[in-house]
């Protein structure tokens, strides 16, 4: 310890002994940096501290008109924050520090990293989707994917992370939330995301819970239209909003409001949860009780642009109750609509002042009263780092989940005793997105050499055009393992397969084919093809995914992972077989 450190602490001893309430003065210290940034700012800055803008985050020149259009956002209109989406974890941090250098308050950086870094950044780290934790049923792993990523967050120069999706996913043909969610028990759901909020914010970033008042029950992708929920209060409360009052129990500093419509409490058509003062204000303020950010959910989607202008959306953010207004349709539009309100005397200012405020505390908790810039050259050290790798690989090897094996042939090597046998790898993707079938099919092939005398692999992107092919092809094979990548992507509105692929499991089934499909995603696809041997559900195709899968697959582990979510009548959440023997 200094002779500095020794001074002071010998100077608040002191001032303990004689009397003074040291906490109490360090409070005031900090309620100083808050009033004073108040004190200093016009009415229009403390509107512009609500809204937050976005950046892709890939490297851009100063001349740039990407670059000016966030510098003038910054410096002229004085907004409050920025989301960041794709790029680099290096640049991005640059990028941010240069950001925050021209900012006269400190910005409020967030993203979104539902599953870590590498979500969004090519650089990043990538630990298994929410429901491949629920199959875990581990709440020390969640809490420790939340600490991790936190880690990752504030090295780059992030402070809010868009997670966690509390949404209880009961919903089989939920299009957008589906394996983001930690499953369809609440008090699951519940668990995993306060344990995962409890890791985030341990690590001094703000957790957002969220599609409040919950997403899980829908059948259209918010991106593209408006959904409309229509269930009762008394659902809501049993389902949907325990997740949600857990989190508020737990401390969560943010709520995110969803884009959809709940009649049973905002009469007015079209009216969003997000825009509704009966839902921000009435039920999570006044009812719920909590007191954080309320944030919108992006106000770029379908959702909202159908049925509102920019105008009518930056007012009707105000009067719901809203904090931070996410993404909106021209910055400058919000920030001036909102301003002539106030002087109009149809919002109040003090109204304003309230989320101002607790948008200054955030940054206060943040510590971005002392320091707003980060060490970009210590970003590679920290971001998807071996630590990182190591517990997103312990997640994944928890959550293989083993749903049916009728003739025991899962793991290989059990029955193959005197003689190699053959095997044919068939890739089905939806069309959907970019899968990670090229590491699954080298990682099995690697592994499988041990057991297989000849491999055969078909990789089939969108309908199938050469079934018979494959058919007549399959009869030489003793095992059809099918790897299957349906994922959920938004604006596709679908997280099924194409029925010519559904078409073509189904034949090999028929056959009297040995199938193992494999779901590196939706693990509600066995409903389309119930007579396969075997179905192991892996909830996304990550690499630390796909080798848990293989090593599942080959006896090297046994399957841990427990259903979070009802398949069918037959496959009901926990079930969950084990083969170690």
């Amino acid at each position: 310890m200094n002779r500095r450190k020794i001074f002071i602490f010998i100077f608040l001893i002191l001032l303990n002994f004689w009397g003074f309430d040291v906490t109490n003065l360090a409070r005031k210290a900090e309620y100083d940096w808050v009033q004073d940034k108040l004190n200093s700012m016009t009415l229009k800055d403390k509107i512009a501290q609500m809204v937050i803008s976005y950046s892709d985050g890939f490297a851009m020149g100063e001349n740039s008109q990407e670059f000016n259009r966030i510098k003038n956002l910054i410096s002229a209109q004085k907004i409050g924050g920025l989301i960041f989406f794709r790029g680099n974890a290096v640049q991005e941090a640059g990028l941010i520090n240069r950001f925050q250098e021209l900012s006269e308050t400190p910005l409020l950086i967030s993203q979104d990293f539902e599953r870590g870094t590498g979500m969004r950044l090519e650089d990043g780290s990538i630990f298994p989707n929410n429901m491949g934790l629920g199959a875990t049923r581990n709440f020390e792993l969640a809490y420790k994917m939340g600490l991790q990523i936190a880690k990752e967050c504030r090295a780059i120069g992030i402070h809010q992370n868009y997670a966690p999706d509390v949404d209880v996913n009961n919903n089989p043909d939920n299009p957008i939330i589906n394996v983001r969610s930690f499953g369809e028990d609440p008090q699951l759901v519940a668990q995993m995301g306060a344990n995962l909020i409890k890791g985030l914010q341990d690590g001094k970033i703000i957790a957002t819970a969220k599609h409040f008042p919950g997403h899980g029950d829908t059948d259209i992708d918010t991106h593209n239209d408006l959904p409309v929920l229509n269930f009762e209060r008394d659902r809501l409360d049993k389902i949907e909003l325990v997740p949600f009052i857990e989190a508020i129990n737990s401390g969560v500093k943010s709520v995110m409001t969803a884009h959809i419509s709940f009649p049973a409490l905002e009469k007015t058509p079209n009216i969003p949860a997000s825009l509704s003062y009966n839902i921000v204000t009435g039920l999570l303020t006044k009812e719920l009780g909590f007191r954080g950010l309320k944030i919108t959910d992006a106000l770029n989607m379908a959702g909202i642009t159908k049925h509102f202008s920019a105008k009518e959306v930056a007012l009707m953010c105000v009067n719901a109750g809203i904090d931070l207004i996410l993404m909106p349709q021209g910055e400058e539009i919000t920030i001036d609509a909102i301003e002539s309100a106030v002087k109009n005397g149809d919002i109040k200012e003090e109204r304003i002042l309230e989320s101002t405020r607790k948008i200054l505390e955030a940054k206060l908790w943040l510590g971005l009263d002392k320091e707003r810039l980060i060490d970009a050259g210590l970003v590679s050290s920290v971001v998807n780092s071996a630590e990182s790798k190591e517990l997103s690989q312990l997640i994944a090897d928890e959550s293989i989940t083993l749903v049916k094996n009728d003739n025991g042939n899962i793991p290989f090597g059990r029955k193959m005793v005197r003689r190699k046998e053959t095997c044919l790898v068939i890739s089905l993707n939806n069309g959907n997105e970019i899968s990670n079938s090229d590491y699954f099919l080298q990682t099995f092939t690697d592994k499988g050499n041990s057991y297989f005398s000849e491999f055969k692999n078909y990789d089939i992107k969108g309908e199938v055009k050469n079934t018979d092919e494959i058919i007549k092809d399959s009869k030489d094979f003793v095992y059809v393992i099918i790897s299957v990548y349906a994922k959920v992507k938004m604006k596709t509105g679908t997280v099924g397969l194409p029925k010519s692929q559904l078409n073509l499991i189904n034949k090999l089934a028929e056959n009297g084919k040995s199938v193992c499909v494999i779901s590196f995603g939706n693990p509600y696809l066995l409903k389309g093809f119930k007579n396969i041997e075997s179905y192991i559900c892996a909830y996304g195709d990550g690499e630390t995914t796909i080798n848990a899968v293989v090593k599942t697959m080959f006896g090297e582990i046994p399957f841990k992972g427990k259903l979070p979510v009802t398949i069918s009548e037959e496959y009901k959440y926990g079930l969950g077989l084990s083969t170690w023997q």
